[in-house]
């Protein structure tokens, strides 16, 4: 599908447009899928992006998937108009028949068996709990499937968890779902620890590196928590001196005294810890509003391992020591490489990993390096040609080296910087005194001619903004020392009146600067080290099996993945904005979110074994398709499913219309035909919903299956009928009993 604008009497409009082959014609037919209106009175974001054209085509993406979700929502929805019963369900009706979502039980041996949550949860509600009337782990299934399958609010959770064929939540109170969240908070690091030793013990690996980012999360409340805590603490004072009869006048001078400054820092201090939303250096642009910092670890198959939830404000360096002590208490890593982009590259941060005798790859910026430094980065010598492999490895080849292929060499490297001291001690100048830290390691510069012509072509960029500013006379302000901005020559050098706003405008281009940029184009390079052993009391040794390094490489290569988790997290279980306010709930809800990384990260590795590569979001899109619809018989009783998980594909026009879209405008052909050849189809070539289900270990439903089949296939044979659907949705469904 395409997007045009087409004009109509004088007035332009937006259409996505579909091209569909005909048999026997050699044009395609072209249709309008939708019409999204004026195309001149569109948001302006959408007017943007159709005009560029990379925008274009993702803009056309999204429009195409909201107009399939929309023409299914139709077709649920045939019957709208007739008066229903209040059933606790979201996802439609075909002719006045509940579609219900089959996808979680994909995911539910994984969470069983795999992760063996499900025996770790029993246990600690049977233990830990007087919990009798609700299963924790059922619970908390629904919770972590459900932000795979559709993300909600645990608010709009409770409300649609009869949802779904078999789930055994669904008579759980809503209090409850909160309630829940306590616990995931108060054993989180147990639950980690047991879903990842359960994963690694049944594949008998064991952790070899640890992958380490940090991201941010906001919410949507205009108060950090400090402010909240000093506007709870006046109106409580206000009303504890009503209460005693104060008047008006003494409440504000008591308010507005040293008094109650004082009791206000103590207030504060007493609840330090329960400061988290607060705000910080957004990732999002989302500075007007509060946020979380969430660091996350990933093993080297690109499974979690761990997280942790900070405080908005806290910086990313101040995120890797307990990071690393809490890897080290839940998994007792020895020798382990801590692998890292250049954000977190600090000297103090390698050095403390260097203290715990772990190793470390860490990204190296190469534009402020000494001039030894890089005059030993572009001396050819010492270089060796590599090529990445399709398999991900790198391999060195021999020879002659070849100057414009991609090659590296290793060195050894100092990193050294200035640290303020911890005692607090000040200088005559009335700042903290510091001292010098030192780290040993190695380095490995690389040199690509791809990355070269990438950094050229953002240089040009950069050359022509800055340009742009120099002809337009821009004020530069006082901090323009990086990007595009820092090409930019000012007389702020040469002024007398440092505080002239005049000596920032523009004058012209730092060619210094740029010529500097054009000699470094292609070259990165990576700081690391290996990790030591504690061979005997007071001694270390190098590990048995380091890394080469070809396989430093690798890792620092792998280490997408990471960001590739935190946009499943981000974008696909939409871990933002956060919907709970509370310190302890709001740790539990990442981590739900980290458990629901772990489902999906198995289910693709499952897909990957069976030979099918699918992303995230095409898992997620294949999950919430799988739906069924029960069919009541004439006793009112359920008996059997219409499966609606065949993909678009079987009821495209193609198959049942004359280029006609909407169901009840359809000119329907035989149903047999239509179902032999999708069937015959189907074999060929299975919806990713078939897919799935088959990497999970189930089989793919017909289009009509009956209760019995659909256990079997399912893997839920042992549970009784009247468990398979909510009494309340069966309920409804029996009163559309067939009549015929």
């Amino acid at each position: 599908m395409y997007l045009t604008v087409r004009n109509t009497r004088g007035n332009r409009y937006l259409l996505l447009m579909e091209s569909v082959h005909v048999p026997g014609k050699r044009a395609p037919n072209k249709r309008v899928i939708k019409n999204f209106g004026n195309y001149d009175k569109l948001p302006e974001e959408i007017r943007r992006q159709y005009e560029d054209a990379k925008a274009k085509k993702e803009l056309a993406k999204r429009l195409e998937q909201q107009a399939r979700n929309s023409a299914l929502s139709d077709a649920l929805h045939a019957d709208s108009q007739v008066n229903q019963p209040d059933v606790a369900v979201s996802s439609g009706n075909f002719n006045r028949a509940h579609a219900l979502c089959y996808g979680h039980l994909a995911l539910k041996d994984i969470w069983d068996k795999e992760l063996g949550l499900k025996y770790k949860l029993n246990y600690l509600q049977k233990t830990e709990t007087a919990i009798t009337e609700w299963s924790l782990n059922d619970l908390l299934f629904y919770l972590c499937a459900s932000k795979v399958i559709s993300p909600d609010s645990y608010l709009g959770a409770s409300e649609n968890k009869s949802n779904f064929i078999y789930c055994p939540w669904n008579g759980i109170a809503q209090d409850n779902f909160y309630r829940s969240l306590d616990l995931v908070y108060e054993h989180r690091d147990s639950l980690i620890k047991h879903a990842v030793k359960t994963r690694n013990r049944g594949k008998k690996q064991e952790i070899r590196l640890a992958f380490f980012d940090c991201t941010n999360t906001w919410f949507e409340t205009p108060y950090d928590d400090i402010t909240w805590q000093t506007i709870r603490f006046t109106r409580q004072r206000r009303e504890e001196l009503l209460s005693e009869g104060r008047s008006a006048e003494e409440i504000e001078a008591y308010l507005s005294g040293d008094e109650f400054a004082e009791d206000l820092a103590e207030e504060l201090n007493l609840r330090a810890e329960d400061v988290l939303r607060m705000r910080g250096k957004s990732k999002e642009g989302r500075f007007s509003q509060p946020i979380v910092t969430v660091a996350l670890a990933i093993d080297q198959n690109g499974f979690p391992i761990d997280c942790k939830v900070f405080a908005g404000n806290v910086s990313e360096m101040k995120t890797i020591s307990p990071m690393l002590e809490s890897l080290r208490a839940k998994y007792d890593v020895k020798d382990v490489y801590f692998v890292a982009d250049r954000g977190l590259n600090s000297t103090e941060g390698l050095d403390e990993i260097s203290e715990k005798n772990l190793g470390y790859v860490v990204a190296q910026k190469v534009s402020s390096q000494k001039s030894k430094d890089r005059n030993v980065m572009l001396d050819l010598a010492g270089y060796r040609n590599c090529r990445l492999q399709e398999d991900g490895t790198f391999l060195t080849e021999d020879g002659d080296l070849r100057a414009d292929a991609f090659r590296y060499k290793v060195c050894d490297f100092t990193k050294a910087s200035y640290v303020e001291n911890e005692d607090g001690e000040l200088t005559k100048n009335g700042r903290l005194k510091r001292h010098k830290v030192s780290v040993s390691c190695k380095i490995i510069y690389t040199y690509s001619p791809e990355r070269r012509a990438r950094d050229l072509a953002d240089l040009e960029s950069q050359i022509a903004k800055a340009n742009r500013a120099v002809s337009e006379g821009c004020l530069m302000g006082n901090a323009c020392g990086t990007g595009w901005r820092a090409l930019v020559k000012t007389a702020k050098e040469a002024a007398q009146n440092k505080n002239d706003k005049e000596m920032y405008r523009a004058q012209g281009l730092k060619q210094d600067v740029i010529e500097e940029r054009k000699t470094i184009a292609g070259y990165s390079a990576l700081v690391f080290a290996h990790p030591k052993t504690d061979a005997k009391a007071g001694t270390v040794q190098p590990p048995l099996n380091p890394l080469t390094d070809e396989q430093v490489l690798e890792t620092y290569h792998k280490l997408v993945r990471i960001e590739d988790c935190f946009r499943v997290m981000k974008s696909t279980f939409s871990i933002r904005p956060v919907h709970v306010r509370l310190r302890e709930r709001i740790i539990a809800h990442c981590t739900l979110c980290v458990l629901s990384l772990m489902l999906m990260r198995s289910l693709q590795e499952k897909l990957e074994t069976a030979g099918v590569s699918m992303s995230s979001e095409r898992i997620s899109t294949a999950l919430a398709q799988a739906l069924a619809v029960p069919v009541p018989s004439k006793d009112g009783s359920i008996q059997a499913f219409l499966n609606l998980g065949l993909g678009e594909a079987f009821h495209s026009p193609i198959r049942t219309a004359k280029n006609r879209r909407q169901w009840e405008e359809n000119e329907m052909l035989n149903h047999d035909d239509v179902w032999k050849v999708f069937e015959s189809e189907r074999t060929q070539t299975p919806h990713d919903t078939d897919l799935v289900l088959l990497a999970a270990g189930l089989r793919p439903l017909d289009l009509y299956c009956s209760m019995a089949e659909l256990k079997r296939r399912l893997g839920i044979p042992n549970q009784p009928d009247a468990d398979m659907i909510a009494p309340e949705v069966a309920h409804y469904h029996s009163m559309l009993k067939v009549t015929g």
